[in-house]
């Protein structure tokens, strides 16, 4: 977490569903009552049905594997100076959110720090970040030259690095949200969509404190309990001593059971 924090990636909370505990406890509820959807409202609303009840109902089971009632509720952010190579790492994920960002012949360039993102690994080496400072002097001062010119925004903007500064916004339900912070508030993420997740989290936390005890990275105790990356990886995070790698389960379970690790895979 925070590997960016030099960088000024920002994640904005814009909004949701009206009441997304409401959303979450009614589509949940109504898979299982024999009452019509409505009555199941008109209780909510007059408050037969409390919001005490409503949250913990939530905190029980949230984390359960029927996952269709966690699509109702969406959640919109808008993220502030991430790079091109983070939007299209987030956007060619396998997840179902909706993306929007702005559109680079709306990009107006004045100096070298409005054009790209400054990655922090650059920035511990002086020699290094001078010659990468004095690139971006040159791609903004080329850039500006052709729209001089009467160039188009959109061809101008072929001299313009992938580490160009974007804004997306980002809309995802809650089932999305726990699926893609299972992945992406692990230590192996490319250190923008890292910071973003961790963001998006703590926003949760914020906002939403019930739903953000079923959020957060995979190998936590509200969550799956165990890694499931190679081993490498695992014996290099921070956190490995105090969860166990799925291949130790595995083991354990193998033994307690007297069974062999290849009837176990």
């Amino acid at each position: 977490m925070n590997k960016s924090s030099t960088a000024n990636l920002n994640v904005t909370f814009l909004g949701c569903s009206k009441d997304p505990i409401e959303i979450l406890y009614s589509s949940s509820k109504i898979r299982q009552s024999p009452d019509d959807a409505a009555k199941i409202w008109q209780q909510i609303q007059s408050g037969e049905i409390t919001r005490e009840a409503m949250v913990n109902y939530a905190a029980k089971n949230l984390g359960s594997n029927y996952q269709t009632p966690l699509k109702q509720a969406q959640f919109l952010f808008v993220v502030d100076n991430i790079s091109q190579i983070g939007t299209s790492y987030f956007n060619r994920q396998q997840i179902e959110s909706d993306k929007n960002n702005i559109a680079q012949s709306y990009l107006e360039l004045q100096n070298k720090d409005q054009t790209a993102v400054t990655p922090p690994s650059f920035q511990v080496n002086p020699e290094l970040l001078e010659k990468w400072s004095n690139l971006q002097t040159d791609i903004v001062a080329f850039y500006n030259y052709c729209r001089d010119q009467g160039v188009e925004a959109d061809d101008a903007g072929f001299a313009l690095p992938r580490g160009l500064r974007c804004r997306e916004q980002i809309s995802m339900s809650f089932q999305t949200m726990q699926r893609f912070l299972d992945q992406k508030m692990c230590e192996k993420i490319q250190w923008e969509i890292n910071e973003l997740s961790w963001q998006i989290f703590q926003i949760m936390k914020k906002e939403f404190p019930t739903l953000a005890k079923r959020l957060g990275i995979k190998c936590w105790e509200n969550r799956n309990l165990f890694c499931d990356e190679p081993h490498q990886i695992y014996e290099s995070c921070k956190w490995h001593r105090s969860r166990p790698h799925k291949d130790d389960l595995n083991s354990l379970w193998a033994r307690e059971n007297n069974l062999t690790s290849q009837a176990v895979m």
